[in-house]
């Protein structure tokens, strides 16, 4: 038996397990369901989500072993985090570093091992997703690129942890100044706050005239945080540049005084209305025509955007605005542009940009997205709208869960559920079709542009 090398960034490795918070943390049904997810599709007995510490390989979540834990020294893991790539043993006897291995020789008697390194930051692999069987075996292409997609996902599960327990220790609970009666830029007035998001407080604010507009802040404790403060910069650099009617306009920008945290404001056109997320509380499903005239104009918008080489990455029903207009129907409004991919350019679309950090809404991500969020394009802002639109209509989410980690799963390993499921009134099958046609988990058999999107919305409604 050859124990596992150490890892040349063993220290950086360590810690950033450590910062991840998850060692010796109870079980969790997230997690427990993706080691089955793994175990079902790879047609295995055994499937562990594994951690790897100083001495031990700890298991997150099991299924058909009963340890919870063994020695590192003894570990497939141990071997499968040395290297970006999967590991695949086909058969333990054969290969030198396992064939006396004691989970091998004993309990449990491992002969198949296949594992995919969890990747939270370049460079450092904290465990691995694994499946095992007890006979040799082989596993096929399509299995072992299921299991780097849930691996992928536990990365970015393992990612979210690390960050939401970074910003609670580096930033202090810093209050926030603006209140009703606050004068910003030495002209709009606060009157009152509307809402939070996770980096900003939106706010109702007026000018001397009497000019209603929606003002955006950066939260306080977001102020040192260079990829959230690009954000935040990025959503007024695209508003910038787009005209349509159906993208929430930018007014004007700025920052804060410095007694009030010198915080950058963004000053957006005031929208009297509701999103559509309001709208399916209310109204649980709409009607395909409506659904469809709403989306062919929220398309449009983003197609603007995607002239610029921008990408909006977290379309979803809170994000499409139905404003108020003095006449007529309301006006369709694309919102918030924060975590959009790509910088605006005039004369073609730029390289997008990498971020850092998780972004995107889970239940309306497309698999491209949820993989890496770098690597979208124009189609998978198809994917979100085709969710958008089946919730529309159906009352339901194509791809359920109960946690991220159920729907991150869905969306890339099933099919789409048909809408039948969600309500018996039936919906044409040309319709249906169409909202399919956006749900493709090959980006290149879905719309090929929002335009298009539009065009075929518009032709079937």
């Amino acid at each position: 038996m050859l124990e596992a090398p150490i890892p040349s960034d063993e220290v950086t490795r360590l810690s950033l397990l450590q910062a991840c918070h998850i060692m010796y943390t109870p079980a969790e049904e997230a997690f427990d369901d993706v080691a089955q997810l793994a175990a079902d599709l790879c047609g295995t007995e055994i499937a562990l989500i594994t951690l790897v510490d100083s001495d031990v390989q700890w298991f997150k979540a099991r299924v058909g072993v009963e340890q919870t834990e063994t020695a590192r020294d003894l570990s497939f893991c141990g071997h499968c985090i040395n290297t970006h790539h999967p590991m695949v043993i086909e058969d333990t006897l054969l290969d030198a570093r396992f064939a006396d291995n004691p989970l091998v020789t004993g309990d449990p008697h491992l002969r198949f091992y296949a594992g995919v390194p969890l990747l939270v930051d370049e460079g450092s692999s904290v465990g691995a997703l694994s499946v095992a069987g007890r006979t040799p075996r082989t596993i096929t292409p399509q299995q072992l690129e299921s299991l780097k997609r849930l691996a992928a996902q536990v990365s970015r599960e393992l990612r979210l942890r690390r960050d939401l327990h970074r910003a609670k220790s580096v930033h202090p609970p810093w209050e926030l100044a603006v209140e009703p009666g606050t004068l910003i830029g030495d002209r709009w007035q606060v009157r009152r706050e509307l809402g939070r998001g996770g980096v900003g407080a939106v706010f109702e604010a007026e000018d001397a005239k009497g000019q209603r507009v929606a003002l955006k802040v950066l939260l306080p404790e977001w102020r040192t945080e260079e990829d959230v403060l690009e954000r935040f910069a990025r959503e007024a650099r695209v508003l910038m540049r787009l005209t349509s009617p159906h993208v929430g306009k930018l007014l004007d920008v700025g920052n804060l005084d410095k007694s009030l945290g010198d915080l950058p404001y963004l000053v957006l056109e005031y929208l009297e209305g509701q999103d559509l997320h309001a709208v399916i509380g209310e109204r649980g499903r709409i009607p395909y025509r409506q659904a469809f005239d709403w989306c062919a104009d929220a398309c449009e918008g983003v197609a603007e955007a995607h002239d610029l080489g921008v990408v909006h990455r977290d379309l979803k029903p809170s994000n499409v605005f139905l404003a108020r207009a003095a006449e007529g129907a309301p006006v369709v409004k694309v919102l918030d542009f924060g975590i959009a991919a790509g910088e605006p350019s005039s004369s073609r679309p730029a390289g997008l940009t990498r971020v850092g950090i998780t972004v995107g809404t889970p239940a309306y991500m497309s698999p491209e997205q949820m993989l890496a969020a770098q690597a979208v394009d124009p189609r998978s802002d198809v994917w979100s709208m085709g969710v958008v639109l089946y919730q529309l209509i159906a009352g339901g989410l194509p791809f359920p869960g109960n946690n991220d980690l159920q729907q991150f799963s869905a969306a890339m390993t099933r099919p789409p559920l048909p809408m039948r499921a969600h309500s018996k009134e039936a919906v044409p099958h040309e319709v249906e079709q169409v909202v399919l046609n956006c749900l493709r988990k090959d980006r290149d058999h879905r719309y090929p542009s929002m335009r298009a999107l539009s065009a075929a919305l518009r032709s079937a409604s």
